[in-house]
């Protein structure tokens, strides 16, 4: 009966534990942003109006992400092969490798930003 009680402490914990981690509110790696992104078949670098808009937004907003479950979101996508940025009508959602993997992050933020790219010239 002790075993029985213990492991079953042990699952509790342990679901608990995964619950927390996946729910805890995560910063955005800005750091790992890319000198560069493909946009609307388009390069935008570091000096283009796109990509500062894009930065700032993520800067002013770095703290307060979730984990991202979901299937890929529509919106203006800033692509290259590390990072990915999704510009949509009521937040962004944020992937990018590192060494532990591919990180996806979603965020709701109230924005001004182009979510199309017929309407992002």
């Amino acid at each position: 009966m002790k075993f029985i009680k213990s492991l079953l402490i042990l699952s509790l914990l342990s679901f608990a534990g995964v619950i927390f981690y996946y729910t805890v509110p995560r910063d955005v790696n800005i750091e790992l942003m890319p000198p560069m992104f493909k946009v609307c078949g388009k390069t935008v670098t570091y000096d283009d109006a796109k990509y500062i808009e894009i930065k700032k937004l993520l800067t002013e907003n770095k703290n307060g992400w979730t984990i991202d479950w979901n299937t890929p979101i529509a919106g203006l996508y800033y692509s290259s092969p590390s990072y990915s940025i999704v510009v949509y009508s009521t937040g962004v959602h944020v992937g990018y490798k590192t060494d532990n993997g591919y990180t996806r992050l979603i965020k709701s933020i109230e924005h001004n930003l182009k979510r199309s790219c017929e309407n992002a010239s």
